[in-house]
């Protein structure tokens, strides 16, 4: 067989074998790369059809007067299953939602037993979210601890639930936990000492006034007036022998669920009682607002999801909910994704096997041992009820904000006791509490003068600014946690009696510190971070939330030349410090304290069009040492000659366009694979020319051949390696 690239044969014809050689070749060259290519995008697919499919039951009143909240557990555990099985994040397992509609409402024709039912013959079903109200989860519970299967309740706050049913938790504090909360809150958070307590005739508004004013007695109070009303419809005549009494009171704790306190808050309001009013969990969402109106403005209640106290995983979380449903999630949604998170932490620990989830939930009691979640790290106590931190919102044109005071937890109560100033703590259900400020925290960029992602740094313009209550700082500063403040003035300082706000905002110009990988160079992602902490004599005093969670409206192009500007996030989050180096004065601890710290995050896409133009010339060079094996071999000079140009053209053109960093990219390594490929090219033409003159044209054609086929599949298979 003669070369597929020999000198013409005598009398100007073409060798016919030569021909068809080059002919099969072409062909076996177009096989193997559709081959490659069928298998790289079946390949997974074969994988997938490997899976194990389980079930997580979401048992939820989908129809009926409270429909709506039912929409909200089934969306929260969608998005989860969905992240979780599009992540693989539990390997060969695969999650799917079992639904079944409990029905339930207030007119206690729910179907909660019938529905567990519906879910416990499933034999792949892992553990249930569910149900909605405290009734109904109560009802079917048995079913669920008769078939070893476990039980989250999202919204549900009766103790006895978790007290009764050794396989049940609940991601939502429960009533007495909640009422001991909100009674403190009442007495040192909102420093109200007039209290009057309305509640339903339901289990869930007696749990919620029992609790709460056991509390009070304990904290030295008494309500003035303990009013009970029938749960629906709302009837005024109740209340009218009590209005008097009631607009007395400073402020008025609502038991009872959201829809019952939104017609009795609207009635009363109208009537002229200014009191303020608090409630639980019921009223910390969407549905209470809806129902409410403007007449929900300034009501305080338990809200579990608060974005604007949360951090960078709630804020990622809420714009994938709202890019997937087009809403915002409230808390039922987001404890039901939690729910959800919840147990496919336990199945990736433990497996898909029903009794050792239920083993390994029962072992979260601890704080240290806590899950981290959207809304706080999750554990429970002996018995399985929630024990995460409470927030307290507040309406505010038409949303809940983080009220302007806080409980956290006292890391050190011996730190506060030594502390010589007023410290407003206080022990509650066992551990000391104080009370801490809000700061409202908001900055807007105005400029990046400059980013160097070799020397780890960048440098910015903004507008920072804080809104407070000044009752124990009237004075707040600054300073940047990685990074040094360059400049910064006072734009404008402001005090407000009527609200008690304080009101500073400064032009600053800071360099920021940060880490920038380049591995994906020229295609990668960075982001540059501001990160600021209060700088006041008391940093655990201070929470820093975010003022506002979108600036999209009023920021412009940073006008990055090599960047764009892709998203801004905001969020709060905690910065760790050493307090105290072994001071003997507290008994040689290392005290480690946490303060609040408020991000602002600028996520940046290197613009890829000018680097994609740069490489173009490299591609061109690549496929011209390709074509080397097309040249005949009475050119064989020629051959020599553009292979050698090529390898030194693409060297030239590398030195050019490298990033100079410490490492290889994989662009770098790209560059270097094509000076091996040219090389071999050039190696190739060698060996075959010698075997050309020595006679040996066939199998010098033979040689061509196989680098025809061997060249392409060595630069796919290493572009595939590097970029995939």
């Amino acid at each position: 067989m003669t070369s597929s690239l020999s000198t013409p044969s005598p009398g100007g014809k073409t060798d016919p074998h030569t021909g068809n050689t080059a002919k099969h070749v072409l062909v076996w060259l177009g096989v193997l790369i559709i081959g490659l290519m069928g298998w790289l995008w079946l390949a997974p697919r074969l994988t997938a059809n490997k899976s194990d499919v389980f079930y997580i039951g979401l048992a939820a009143p989908l129809s009926g007067s409270f429909a709506e909240v039912g929409l909200s557990m089934r969306r929260g555990a969608e998005l989860a299953i969905h992240e979780i099985n599009h992540n693989k994040e539990l390997g060969h397992i695969v999650l799917r939602l079992a639904t079944a509609d409990d029905r339930s409402g207030l007119d206690g024709k729910d179907r909660a037993v019938e529905a567990a039912k519906e879910l416990v013959v499933n034999p792949k079903l892992l553990a249930v979210v569910g149900h909605y109200f405290s009734g109904p989860t109560l009802a079917a519970a048995p079913l669920y601890q008769e078939n070893q299967i476990s039980l989250i309740t999202p919204t549900a706050t009766s103790p006895a639930i978790t007290a009764q049913f050794q396989g049940n938790f609940s991601i939502v504090p429960d009533d007495y936990y909640q009422s001991v909360f909100l009674a403190n809150y009442v007495l040192y958070g909102l420093m109200r000492q007039k209290i009057a307590v309305l509640h339903s005739n339901t289990s869930y508004g007696k749990s919620l006034t029992e609790f709460f004013v056991r509390e009070l007695a304990v904290q030295g109070k008494q309500p003035m007036s303990v009013v009970e009303v029938e749960n629906a419809p709302f009837k005024p005549d109740q209340l009218a022998p009590h209005l008097k009494r009631l607009a007395e009171a400073e402020i008025i704790f609502l038991a009872m669920n959201y829809s019952s306190a939104a017609d009795v808050i609207k009635w009363l309001k109208d009537k002229g009682v200014t009191a303020d009013f608090i409630g639980g969990e019921s009223l910390g969402g969407p549905h209470f607002i809806r129902s409410a109106g403007i007449y929900a403005e300034n009501v305080y209640a338990v809200t579990p999801f608060l974005p604007n106290l949360l951090g960078e995983n709630a804020r990622r979380y809420e714009a994938s909910f709202i890019q997937t449903y087009q809403t915002n999630p409230d808390w039922v949604a987001t404890h039901s994704y939690e729910a959800v998170r919840l147990i496919a932490h336990a199945v990736r620990q433990v497996g898909a096997e029903r009794t050792a989830i239920r083993q390994f939930l029962r072992k979260i009691i601890r704080e240290e041992d806590a899950i981290d979640s959207i809304s706080g790290p999750i554990y429970f106590d002996s018995n399985g009820s929630s024990r995460k931190p409470i927030a307290i919102g507040e309406v505010k044109n038409g949303q809940f904000l983080p009220a302007r005071f806080q409980f956290t937890y006292v890391k050190y109560p011996e730190l506060v006791k030594a502390r010589k100033e007023s410290v407003r703590a206080f022990k509650m259900d066992g551990r000391f509490v104080k009370r801490t400020t809000v700061v409202f925290t908001g900055l807007h960029v105005n400029e990046i003068k400059s980013f160097d992602p070799v020397a780890g740094n960048f440098v910015a313009d903004f507008l920072l600014w804080f809104r407070w209550d000044p009752d124990q700082n009237e004075k707040l500063n600054f300073e940047m946690t990685y990074g040094k403040v360059l400049a910064a003035a006072i734009r404008e300082k402001y005090y407000d009696k009527v609200t008690n706000n304080n009101f500073i905002s400064y032009d600053v110009s800071a360099q920021l510190d940060g880490v920038f990988p380049l591995k994906e160079y020229p295609f990668d992602r960075q982001v540059l971070k501001i990160r600021i902490k209060p700088k006041v004599k008391n940093k655990e005093d201070l929470i820093l939330v975010t003022d506002i969670s979108d600036d999209s409206f009023l920021r412009k192009d940073l006008g990055l030349k090599a960047w764009k500007d892709v998203q801004h996030i905001q969020f709060t989050s905690e910065n760790e410090g050493i307090w105290s180096y072994r001071n003997p004065k507290y008994n040689n601890k290392l005290f480690q304290l946490n303060n609040s710290q408020f991000n602002y995050h600028i996520l940046l896409e290197r613009k890829t069009d000018q680097y994609i133009i740069k490489l173009l010339p490299l591609f061109v060079l690549v496929l011209l040492a390709y074509a080397m094996f097309f040249i005949n071999f009475e050119f064989t000079a020629s051959r020599f000659t553009v292979g050698v140009t090529t390898l030194l053209s693409s060297m030239s053109f590398h030195n050019v366009n490298k990033v100079d960093v410490g490492y290889l990219v994989r662009i770098d390594t790209f560059f270097m694979m094509t000076y091996y490929f040219i090389f071999f090219a050039i190696i190739e033409t060698v060996l075959a020319s010698a075997l050309h003159i020595k006679g040996k044209r066939s199998l010098a054609a033979r040689v061509d051949a196989v680098a025809i086929v061997v060249y392409p599949v060595l630069m796919i298979g290493t572009a595939f390696v590097l970029f995939n």
